[in-house]
């Protein structure tokens, strides 16, 4: 590639990598954290903890405070209170240390539509410190990583939403970053685009030990690539942990209702008075989600009412039904 490639763009002051430490546990560590926007309070008491190595994704409705909790670990954000702790450091006072470890994707991509995708790669290298056999290594790594290498010289202005996202994350992990933020990385990418995405993120975290957080609505790809899951709304954790200790708590808020006299009318009446936040009829049973201190009462009102209950029990659940059921539960709670 010729220097004329990125001569016109603008080269701040580089960010070079920062020697490395000895590794730190937990590579991210949030306590009481608040922040407010004018009237819209984005972030609640956050506390989080992240370990190295995992996959860690937060889900959450928009405005749960996910984004805004990315830009605090990057020292974008400035919080009203709490510490936050990434790699070790204060992002606020160590940004550009923080910035030389991480790897970035936010909702903007900051690509450069006016280069082609290798120039973009080149000039983001530059920045990284990396220099000559290096700099032309990392790039062709990225773009073969991602299919892209065939497509290195075209203008990316026009290219789709799912090819502009590989090619950041292919920016993203140029400088072997310790901790990669996502959000969304799997917005707008095609099914099989995706899976290769989702794969690439377990095996850095599984063999690099590189530590990954992301933000998603696509719960399949977090049941199936995540090992550390949070639950935020109205910027505070509702709940966390790994999939078997979120379904384990999933088990307990969706159970399997059996017995004579069960009509919808009853289910209908039950979830009004709040005893039931949904149900659906499967077999010759209802799956019926409830709080997650609801089962003795849902026992008693169905009793109470003249079912002649059978069967009442926990029956496995989705990542998806826990969401819904922690995030109904916190709205009634306000309500």
């Amino acid at each position: 590639m010729s220097a004329a490639a990125t001569a016109k763009l603008p080269l701040p002051a580089r960010v070079v990598a920062a020697p490395r430490d000895l590794p730190v546990s937990a590579p991210i560590e949030l306590t009481g954290l608040h922040k407010r926007f004018g009237d819209v309070r984005a972030l609640d008491g956050l506390d989080l903890t992240v370990r190295r190595g995992t996959v860690c994704a937060i889900l959450g409705h928009n405005g749960a405070g996910k984004t805004t909790t990315l830009r605090t670990l990057l020292g974008l954000v400035r919080p009203d209170a709490g510490t936050v702790r990434v790699l070790g450091d204060d992002p606020l006072r160590d940004g550009r240390r923080v910035r030389a470890r991480v790897g970035v994707v936010l909702d903007r991509d900051g690509l450069y539509e006016r280069l082609s995708a290798e120039a973009n790669l080149d000039y983001h290298a530059r920045l990284h410190g990396l220099t000559g056999r290096r700099r032309r290594a990392a790039v062709e790594a990225g773009l073969r990583r991602f299919g892209l290498w065939q497509r290195r010289r075209e203008r990316i202005a026009g290219w789709s939403t799912g090819q502009r996202k590989q090619l950041a994350l292919a920016r993203a992990l140029l400088h072997e970053p310790e901790l990669l933020l996502l959000d969304e990385p799997f917005a707008g990418l095609d099914p099989v685009a995706a899976t290769e995405v989702r794969a690439l993120l377990a095996g850095l975290a599984r063999d690099g030990d590189r530590t990954v957080v992301l933000t998603t609505h696509d719960l399949a790809h977090v049941e199936r690539a995540c090992d550390h899951v949070v639950v935020a709304e109205r910027g505070r954790v509702l709940a966390q942990g790994s999939l078997g200790e979120l379904r384990a708590q999933a088990d307990e808020l969706t159970v399997l209702v059996r017995g004579a006299g069960l009509t919808d009318a009853l289910l209908d009446r039950l979830r009004d008075d709040g005893v039931v936040l949904d149900h659906v009829r499967i077999d010759d049973g209802v799956r019926v989600r409830c709080p997650a201190t609801g089962r003795p009462r849902l026992a008693a009102a169905l009793v109470g009412a003249g079912v002649a209950l059978e069967e009442l029990r926990p029956c496995g659940a989705s990542l998806e039904d826990l969401f819904l059921a922690l995030v109904a539960g916190r709205d009634a709670e306000a309500a």
